[in-house]
């Protein structure tokens, strides 16, 4: 099964997500990065289906087909994944954050504490309050943060810009920003199905993701409503030590502040290792139980 559906949500946003795999595997909810869409992390339908896992990838408000939704909190996100779980009859699941789509996970984690079974972090970004949680962080990543923490409307024209350049000019952008990778993930992003993938949810990308990265950003880069050290649902986090876009750090904080999480740390991998890594990241968080698996990989 592989097609895009849209629900209308009770406020009469539409909300948008992507299904994989057989409807009888345990559901996995899956958040993509900022910015970005669905699109991104549902084209290796190889290792999805190996992992035996109902693969449901979501757009976050105003990112692909999904409305956009003004002065939103990290906490409404819980309350769409739980009108779209509702909607499709699934009790409990696991859920999956990739990079922006991290502090989502841990939101849904905390809000649907008797739903969500297990949970993922992988290269997730940790909350951005605080000065010099942006160190170590690509140049355009600091500087956005450090906006975002003065207001979202200070942040949007750099995406605005951004978002116009990878839309219109897409090959030509990854080039110019290759750069700044690291080499493990300049090789994944030379993959022929890695680059087309991204460049075709570049070039779907609507006039609000905009908008919706300036707000991602706003909400990492201030309270997000809750503590890490209440959620308590079994957690494990990927990380791999040459990300620039998201420094491990953050991973690290995220594992020690959440009891009996799971730190695997990735020696030389970079902020794209979900794509070498989803088969496994899939069947570990499907298991629902951090406590399962110790030993780092």
């Amino acid at each position: 099964m592989s097609d895009t559906r849209v629900m209308e949500l009770p406020d009469g946003r539409e909300l948008a997500w992507l299904e994989l795999g057989d409807v009888n595997d345990p559901p996995v909810f899956v958040f993509h990065g900022t910015p970005g869409s669905r699109l991104q992390i549902s084209f290796d339908d190889g290792a999805i289906i190996a992992a035996r896992v109902r693969f449901i990838a979501v757009d976050r408000p105003g990112y692909g087909h999904s409305t956009f939704q003004p002065a939103r909190r990290l906490a409404d996100w819980a309350s769409d994944i739980a009108c779209l779980a509702d909607h499709l009859h699934v009790e409990r699941f696991s859920v999956v954050g990739i990079s922006g789509g991290g502090p989502h996970a841990a939101a849904c984690a905390r809000f649907l504490p008797d739903r969500v079974r297990g949970m993922a972090i992988v290269s997730g970004v940790g909350p951005l309050a605080d000065s010099g949680s942006e160190d170590e962080m690509v140049i355009f990543n600091r500087l956005i943060t450090q906006l975002a923490r003065r207001s979202r409307y200070l942040v949007w024209p750099l995406f605005a810009v951004s978002g116009s350049l990878f839309r219109r000019w897409p090959e030509m952008s990854i080039r110019a920003t290759s750069g700044q990778l690291p080499r493990s993930d300049i090789e994944i992003m030379s993959r022929p199905e890695v680059r087309s993938a991204y460049i075709d949810s570049y070039r779907r990308a609507p006039a609000s993701s905009a908008k919706a990265a300036a707000q991602d950003f706003f909400l990492f880069a201030h309270d997000w409503g809750f503590r890490l050290e209440d959620i308590t649902t079994p957690l494990h986090v990927w990380h791999g030590d040459d990300d620039r876009n998201v420094p491990i750090s953050h991973g690290r904080l995220q594992a020690e502040s959440i009891l009996g999480a799971c730190m695997h740390d990735c020696p030389g991998e970079g902020h794209l290792l979900v794509l070498d890594r989803l088969e496994e990241i899939l069947r570990t968080v499907s298991a629902g139980d951090a406590n399962a698996e110790r030993s780092s990989s």
